[in-house]
């Protein structure tokens, strides 16, 4: 068993009476004496050192102490600087005004006794201070703080209340640094922002720049030209409205809520815009001493996410937001990720919300008829085609995901399909030719469809047929009512991509709606070179199909988001680790502005046209 020094320390109380004891036991065989509080035994006098001594048993019944920095202490009343001590004999070690006694103690243990003598005087604190002979600190204080009360404060106020002119400018007297860059245009125009004196700056000032609400956008952008702002304000929308934000937000917790009630009575609130983002950033050191150091305000949490978010239910009963499990505890899972499907296409389709498990995938119903297993089988006839059609429409090899699927301006998401431009180069909506031109179908409005091959023939089989299944009407040759029944039936230029049903004379098309956005409320950004996609050449990030399992869909109703396993293999080995890990957090994913409706928009136009349509008469 180690041995251990047994701690016993004696403090006379200053009225007299009996004195204080507190013991404590010391083991590891060692410890440091000195004054800092990081010694094992701490000597509270000016004349010790930080780190002044160490002491160890040096074998049974023996104690070994040497000096640190050179400093000494008494033994047997001689200064040096290193002693060994037989405990038996109670030896006692003097370190400025305390006296260290030693004695047995059971298992070859030391007791160690600590004392402090109270009689001599001692060098304090009080010693080495600069107290001043004329004016106490206290009345020097007052003095300082009563000067600069009336200087920086009094007089500048009389001066702008009364409009007259002092040497000192009372802007730059209480100029508490330099606007961002962005805000540089207002450094002389405080009253942009700080519209009432000793006010802090309130939330409606700021959107009046920033507020991308419909119908205040256009006035937002106007203010700031007005302002002489050279460049176009960002516009933000607020993450929910001001009373619920305040009700759901709950306040600080232990001595902090102090700080937030006090704040708050005095007009100066921690849930406001310039909360978070802190303008007046430090001036920079380079030729221009005044030039701010960054391109926009400073952003400071307040609140983090989970603060607010993990008990929402009990500020807010009303809320339809699910409570978010706090990250911090040990069987955090982040919920599943949900998904906008189509549950009803039409001319006002219909959206609903879906958890993505892989267990069991949501399905949607968009209306088209599209395999994906059959377009990119490598060896498949589609690919055989598009090896025919050649790189000069836009293809020369077997399809792949960014043969339909393009980028958009930004590369964070893609454009919606267009029947013509993506699909067009085989699936031909030519239907007759004249004047030595070939016309086309109209494509997403049935009752166009109609209209037009109303009195039309449809080219004969075989003519125009430079590529295999690029006309798929060609294999009827009608006229009137025959024309239509061939372009709405098997092997029509309709029927293969469109659901289409026949009730008599009358035929029926379901309408096409397909989803743009299917997790509205994420910012996953395919731009992103780790994860791959078009427009991306980071070595080792994803491909589509790492991500998507389109090569093993037969339907277009199967919904090809991956859910948060996916993710986990980078953000965190498991659901637990993705919003823990040092480098995510919510607002990887999550923006706190939204500057639109989280509705996603449809990224095919609707068939607008009359879906059932009488064609006997024609």
């Amino acid at each position: 068993m180690a041995q251990e020094f047994h701690l016993r320390l004696i403090t006379q109380r200053a009225g007299g009476g009996d004195p204080i004891v507190r013991d404590r036991s010391i083991s590891g065989g060692e410890a440091t004496i000195g004054r800092a509080e990081t010694n094992d035994i701490v000597l509270a006098d000016l004349t010790i050192d930080l780190a002044h001594a160490r002491m160890r048993f040096s074998g049974p019944g023996r104690v070994r102490i040497e000096a640190v920095g050179g400093q000494t202490f008494q033994v047997g009343g001689r200064e040096v600087q290193g002693a060994d001590l037989d405990i038996s004999a109670r030896p006692e070690v003097v370190f400025g005004s305390y006296t260290v006694a030693f004695g047995p103690a059971p298992d070859d243990d030391a007791l160690v006794i600590v004392t402090r003598e109270e009689d001599e005087h001692h060098l304090s604190p009080s010693d080495f201070s600069l107290k001043a002979q004329v004016f106490g600190r206290r009345r020097m204080s007052w003095i300082l703080g009563a000067g600069i009360l009336l200087l920086c404060l009094v007089l500048p106020l009389v001066a702008v209340l009364s409009g007259s002119k002092l040497l000192i400018n009372p802007q730059k007297q209480w100029q508490a640094g330099a606007l961002s860059k962005s805000h540089a245009f207002l450094q002389d125009d405080c009253k942009a922002c700080h519209a009432n004196a000793f006010v802090a700056v309130r939330d409606d000032t700021c959107q009046s720049c920033h507020d991308a609400t419909p119908g205040m956008a256009e006035k937002a952008l106007a203010r700031s030209r007005d302002l002489g702002s050279p460049f176009k304000p960002l516009l933000v929308a607020d993450h929910a409205p001001r009373e619920r934000l305040s009700d759901g937000t709950p306040p600080p917790k232990g001595l902090g809520a102090i700080g937030f009630y006090a704040q708050t009575l005095l007009g100066h609130p921690t849930d406001r815009c310039a909360s978070c983002h802190i303008e007046h950033t430090p001036a920079g050191k380079g030729p221009d001493p005044q030039a701010p150091l960054s391109d926009k305000p400073k952003l400071a949490v307040v609140h983090d996410c989970e603060s607010c978010h993990t008990d929402l239910s009990k500020r807010l009963e009303s809320t339809s937001i699910a409570n978010t499990p706090d990250k911090r505890f040990p069987n955090f899972e982040h919920a599943p990720f949900k998904a906008m499907i189509v549950t009803e296409a039409g001319p006002k389709p219909k959206f609903q919300r879906a958890p993505l498990t892989s267990a069991q995938a949501p399905t949607e119903k968009n209306g088209l008829i599209f395999p994906h297993d059959l377009h990119m089988d490598p060896l498949g006839g589609v690919a055989r085609q598009a090896i025919d059609l050649g790189k000069g429409a836009g293809y020369g090899a077997a399809l792949e995901c960014a043969s339909c699927h393009r980028p958009d301006a930004g590369g964070k998401a893609f454009r919606p399909i267009e029947m013509e431009r993506d699909c067009g180069s085989c699936h031909s909506l030519a239907f007759v030719r004249e004047g030595g031109q070939l016309r086309y179908l109209p494509h997403g409005e049935l009752q166009k469809v109609v209209d037009t091959l109303a009195g039309r023939t449809l080219i004969a089989p075989g003519a125009e047929r430079a590529r295999p299944r690029i006309l798929r009407a060609s294999i009827y040759t009608a006229s009137g009512a025959s024309a239509y029944r061939a372009a709405f039936s098997p092997g029509g230029a309709c029927y293969d991509c469109h659901t289409i049903t026949w009730e008599g004379d009358t035929v029926r098309m379901a309408p096409v709606s397909l989803t743009q956005r299917y997790l509205p409320k994420g910012g996953f950004d395919h731009s992103v070179p780790e994860h791959g996609g078009p427009g991306t050449s980071k070595k080792g990030g994803f491909k589509c199909a790492d991500c998507h399992a389109a090569k093993t869909s037969d339907r277009t109703a199967d919904v090809l988001i991956p859910d948060i396993a996916k993710c986990a293999t980078c953000h965190g080995k498991t659901t637990a680790q993705i919003a823990a890990a040092d480098d995510a957090d919510c607002t990887t994913c999550h923006a706190f502005h939204r500057p639109g409706q989280a509705t996603p928009t449809p990224g095919h136009p609707p068939l607008k046209a009359l879906q059932w349509t009488k064609v006997a008469s024609r």
